[in-house]
């Protein structure tokens, strides 16, 4: 048992698809708070409110069983950055709002084709957040502020971190953000003496469903929470398509630290 519980993702959504029952389950556990880390914007290339969107509907759907009003919002400083916190009493979400990658990797044309998977690579020597808040000079920069973060909210016990699966055997086909983050926090996880949760992303498509009964149903209401967000904001209602693909699925493999 721990006493805090972090999940790193790229989008706004991976938690949700991937590992939601898990993710309900942890907001809803007595004595454990529950920490996102988003890196990405989630912004597809768009400037018409569509990472704003995703932003709310990651919000809401950490608070919307269990925060009344307005969740507290604030900048605030790590490792030299200025992030953007989002916090209720058992959660909080650190919004990074880096460029999404794309599925290929490559970026997209409004945010010059920067992405997590070019600063890993060094392709990039810097990657600015797409709402000109700051910018990271190095891939050691971006991995000693997420450091940071779990530095800043970890608890009295060792805590786990749940993200998708850096190895690329056991989790394959997943989109390059994915496989970045996980990169992300591979370096930081040992070090920093953290337990691990690996989920498969993309991949769960081809695996047997597996999730059934009140399992099924907690992660559906998360990814209905957000989706009924992002139907309020831009008109657009929940990925039926997705769900079908990801839902009822949900594989992972854990690692204890040492």
């Amino acid at each position: 048992m721990s006493d805090v519980v972090f999940y790193v993702t790229a989008h706004t959504d991976d938690a949700l698809l991937f590992r939601g029952e898990g993710l309900f389950t942890d907001l809803h556990t007595a004595g454990v708070r529950t920490v996102q880390i988003l890196l990405t914007a989630d912004d597809a290339g768009r400037t018409d409110g569509w990472w704003e969107a995703h932003e709310a509907a990651c919000v809401e759907s950490l608070a919307g069983t269990l925060t009344p009003g307005t969740p507290t919002s604030a900048r605030v400083p790590v490792n030299g950055h200025p992030i953007q916190r989002f916090t209720g009493p058992t959660w909080a979400l650190y919004a990074l709002r880096l460029p999404d990658g794309n599925v290929d990797g490559n970026g997209f044309p409004s945010t010059g084709n920067l992405t997590l998977g070019k600063l890993r690579r060094a392709e990039i020597p810097s990657l600015p957040a797409i709402d000109g808040s700051t910018t990271y000079d190095s891939w050691d920069d971006l991995v000693t502020t997420v450091r940071g973060i779990v530095t800043s909210q970890r608890g009295t016990m060792r805590p786990w971190v749940n993200t998708a699966d850096h190895d690329r055997t056991l989790n394959p086909g997943d989109h390059p953000d994915h496989y970045a983050t996980a990169d992300a926090v591979l370096e930081l996880a040992a070090a920093d003496d953290l337990d691990r949760l690996w989920w498969v992303s993309y991949d769960v498509v081809n695996r047997p469903a597996n999730l059934a009964g009140y399992a099924h149903d907690i992660k559906w209401f998360l990814f209905r929470l957000y989706g009924w967000t992002m139907d309020h904001r831009m008109g657009t209602p929940p990925n039926e398509e997705e769900w079908g693909w990801w839902g009822a699925r949900s594989y992972a493999r854990t690692e204890h630290a040492g």
